[in-house]
């Protein structure tokens, strides 16, 4: 918890990069954001001789923290690695922020993030070409979805949502079953070194949602939040394994699983997940799950698990991915 608090300030990871930020969609007075992130390099005189003047492949990043914490931004949640492979392809980054759980609910986070897609597609030239003076413009036939732990769960659902506008899925340590024992049976079990945090702290959050939205006559929405009392909360939902818990039984299902079974599939580009052997806030297992059940499900998918040690360093990561996995990410983000 610390750790968080120290960084969360520390903003030089983004030193080489521009960043745009503007809203993408207003519900009620609260208006959601995203963020823009471009080398440098892209607009820099003396570097564009450098670089083909052709649009930018797009890393659509989606941000963690359990769904209930972090924001856009948020250095500590914002893995260097996504840096590194947009200055090594000259990529644009967008990543957008989303209504937050337990004040909304999971089917919002998913009506944000459409909401987003249309906003992307329709706004972000416009946004780029009035900012960078058309110095930098985004290829949105080349997109890659990429996200870790709640975000690495959003990146595969919109790998669902869009299988043929985008090329290829990365999910770093996801969420990937809500249902599972560890996310909804209400036990008590260990994340990180951590203290246990009272099992009631998210009923008295809600209660204090609800008497707030008594006094204001409206919904209380929140978008980006990294306090310490937030981080609380989320960390409280998964030593008790009460996140899965405030998922709806909807006509839309949240679960990744279900929607492979009725016929969704991912993008022709597959899927990459990197995760760790001892993650305890999203265990490799349903990765695994998911892994067994693509050939069944999806034949013609290309899947790749990767599991490292211990939670997998990001560090690690970045080495993996830029050496091991560079002539795919080559293919992928590259025109063609």
């Amino acid at each position: 918890m610390e750790n968080l608090a120290s960084d969360a300030t520390d903003m030089s990871r983004f030193d080489a990069f521009s960043i745009i930020s503007a809203g993408y969609k207003t519900v009620g007075d609260h208006t959601i954001t995203v963020d823009v992130l471009y080398p440098k390099t892209l607009n820099d005189s003396t570097q564009q001789h450098k670089l083909p003047s052709v649009p930018r492949p797009v890393l659509l990043r989606y941000h963690g923290g359990g769904l209930i914490a972090g924001y856009s931004l948020f250095p500590p949640f914002f893995s260097p690695w996504y840096l590194e492979l947009a200055q090594e392809y000259s990529a644009i980054i967008v990543s957008p922020n989303y209504r937050l759980l337990p004040e909304s609910s999971v089917l919002d986070v998913f009506e944000d993030v459409e909401d987003h897609w249309h906003w992307m597609h329709q706004s972000l030239p416009t946004l780029l070409q009035r900012e960078t003076k058309g110095t930098v413009e985004a290829d949105l036939r080349r997109i890659m979805t990429v996200g870790d732990s709640a975000g690495g769960y959003i990146s595969l659902q919109m790998g669902l949502n869009h299988p043929d506008e985008i090329r290829s899925v990365n999910a770093v340590y996801p969420m990937v079953n809500p249902k599972a024992s560890y996310f909804s049976s209400g036990q008590e079990r260990p994340v990180f070194n951590l203290p246990t945090y009272p099992p009631d702290t998210l009923k008295l959050h809600l209660d204090s949602v609800k008497r707030q939205e008594a006094v204001m006559q409206k919904p209380v929405v929140v978008s980006a939040a990294a306090d310490a009392d937030r981080f609380r909360l989320m960390f409280a939902a998964c030593q008790h394994s009460q996140l899965g818990q405030i998922f709806p039984e909807a006509p839309i299902t949240p679960y990744l699983l279900e929607r492979l079974d009725a016929g969704a599939r991912f993008p022709r580009g597959g899927v990459l997940i990197l995760h760790g052997r001892d993650d305890s806030v999203a265990p490799v297992k349903e990765s695994y799950a998911l892994q067994g059940n693509l050939p069944r499900l999806t034949p013609t998918s290309t899947f790749n698990l990767s599991c490292g040690m211990g939670s997998m360093d990001l560090t690690i990561f970045v080495s993996y991915m830029m050496i091991g996995y560079g002539m795919r990410f080559k293919t992928l983000l590259d025109p063609g």
